[in-house]
């Protein structure tokens, strides 16, 4: 058998999409020439270094490992280094004669086997003896610890389709003993894919000589390696013009692609950094066409905005009002802050309490439970409420006494949104238009617990949410993180101001300025 396994080039604007190419449709995109016994088309790439947003970075990293998973692909995933042989393990080795370079080498060989792919372990056996030939340490003892640790890998990851090309992902800072098996593995037809945010981690490969074939994608950013992540998190993902004004080196944009009505039943929504102008650009932007847009497999990532805009350009509340107003589309909600002395009793909140296990809410009892006021919503609607509860109270944006009141504030107001939120997520198309909530607020009492939580929850649940303050005056701030929405602040404060009592247009009547005065009131932060 004489299979040439090739080195191929990912690209990182379609990096998954690439990686789960099969065999076959690698050779066609590649102009047909080679059959599946004469080439073997392979990924071998480092992804080092890691983006400005920490979260954004996480979220990718992620979600190429959920994507892989989720598909028929032999795949193992590996974020510790790999141990050698003990002594137990070696006793299989102990029958070879290696006192020559011929038996030593034919002795390993011998000793490789993956189940159910005899192409493959053939492969094997010849890349095994290449590397050895040119080996420079001691030949017996590299060569069993690539023989032990393939044929560990490779039998636990199984076989899969006979067109599917096997993955492994080694994710953090390999040692030069995980270098060397990597740069085997790929001689023997798996993709790799090693992933690390601390650059210092290519210095290992440019030791070894065995991967100068290493494609090299890099990250601007270098960071010490955290754990890997262990789901999607609520990140702020920063919009093409904020990261320019930045001098970010990269930037991530949504794409255009056609889909069903109502085709995504889950959601996952991020918060856009932005810059001021971009709020309104952004506005009236169906989810699909927003930076950040993104389909993991079948959940959408719908990109939010979830700000607070102080003061009045220039002090012209006219022309403010005249924006506002331009803002109130067929899709908002609009509302005027007034005094709110409403919290929930104790006896009320103290009724959640078994349904919570720390800070682990019992979803399935909770909405068995005649607490759940839903039933008339389906089933996908009812769970998207109840598990964007649990992930409001995982990620910590509410800065209340303790995690337990913040939870249980968070059942709360889960549990008794307003009718005119339930329509809006009813209607609410993922790929489409955004519901928006807009309030005014121009008094000097700050938000209570309760309204913190409602505008909080309201983001998790893929709103865009506005708060404006013509006064600057402290009101979300006093409950909810810094680090949940954006403030943007303008040149004047108003104060005692009458907000106007603006209707929301029909869908039919609804005409956006795009290019008003909005755009000149609302010019840069400060």
């Amino acid at each position: 058998m004489n299979t040439l396994v090739d080195v191929i080039s990912a690209d990182m604007n379609r990096l998954t999409e690439d990686l789960l190419e099969n065999h076959s449709a690698r050779l066609f995109s590649r102009g047909g020439h080679f059959t599946k016994d004469q080439m073997i088309p392979v990924y071998f790439m480092l992804i080092y270094g890691c983006e400005d947003n920490e979260d954004a970075y996480s979220n990718f990293i992620f979600g190429l490992k959920d994507d892989i998973k989720k598909t028929s692909r032999p795949f193992t995933f590996l974020d510790t280094p790999l141990d050698p042989p003990n002594p137990e393990e070696r006793l299989p080795f102990s029958g070879i004669d290696h006192t020559t370079t011929g038996g030593t080498i034919s002795g390993l060989c011998s000793m490789i086997e993956i189940r159910n792919d005899p192409d493959r372990t053939l492969i094997a056996q010849k890349a095994l003896g290449d590397m050895l030939s040119l080996c420079r340490t001691d030949m017996f003892e590299a060569g069993m610890a690539l023989v032990y640790k393939l044929n560990l890998i490779a039998n636990t990851m199984g076989t899969g389709e006979s067109d599917e090309i096997p993955i492994i992902m080694y994710y953090g800072n390999p040692t030069a003993d995980d270098v060397f098996f990597l740069c085997y593995a790929q001689r023997c037809g798996f993709d790799i894919v090693c992933i690390s945010p601390d650059k210092s981690c290519l210095t290992m490969f440019e030791r070894c000589p065995f991967a100068d074939k290493l494609q090299k994608l890099q990250l601007p950013q270098s960071k010490p390696v955290m754990p890997f992540p262990t789901k999607i998190v609520k990140a702020k993902i920063s919009t093409v013009a904020y990261s320019a004004e930045r001098e970010l080196d990269t930037a991530l944009y949504g794409g255009d692609t056609i889909f069903r009505d109502r085709q995504f039943e889950k959601m996952d929504s991020a918060v856009l950094r932005t810059t001021l102008d971009e709020i309104f650009i952004l506005w009236d932007q169906p989810a699909k066409f927003r930076s950040g847009f993104a389909v993991r497999g079948d959940r959408v990532v719908v990109p939010t905005i979830f700000a607070k805009i102080n003061g009045v350009e220039d002090g012209d509340l006219k022309a403010y009002w005249r924006q506002v107003e331009d803002m109130i589309t067929p899709f908002t909600t609009y509302i005027i802050k007034s005094p709110s002395y409403k919290r929930p009793a104790t006896s009320m909140l103290s009724s959640y309490s078994r349904f919570l296990s720390g800070t682990r809410l019992d979803i399935e009892g909770l909405m068995r439970s005649p607490l759940n006021k839903y039933g008339f919503l389906s089933e996908p609607l009812q769970m998207l409420i109840f598990e964007k509860m649990q992930a409001a109270i995982d990620d910590g944006m509410l800065e209340l006494d303790s995690p337990e009141e913040s939870a249980l504030y968070i059942i709360h107001v889960g549990l008794n949104l307003d009718r005119t939120v339930l329509r809006s997520l009813q209607k609410y198309d993922f790929t489409k238009d955004i519901p928006k909530f807009v309030v005014v607020d121009a008094i000097e009492e700050p938000f209570s617990k309760l309204e913190c939580v409602q505008l909080l929850l309201l983001s998790y649940l893929g709103f865009d949410v506005l708060v404006l303050s013509p006064s600057g005056y402290r009101d979300i701030e006093a409950y909810v993180s810094d680090d949940a929405f954006e403030t943007h602040t303008l040149n004047e404060f108003k104060y005692n101001v009458s907000v106007p009592r603006f209707k929301t247009p029909d869908e039919a009547k609804y005409q956006k300025q795009k290019n008003g005065l909005f755009k000149k009131l609302f010019r840069k932060g400060r």
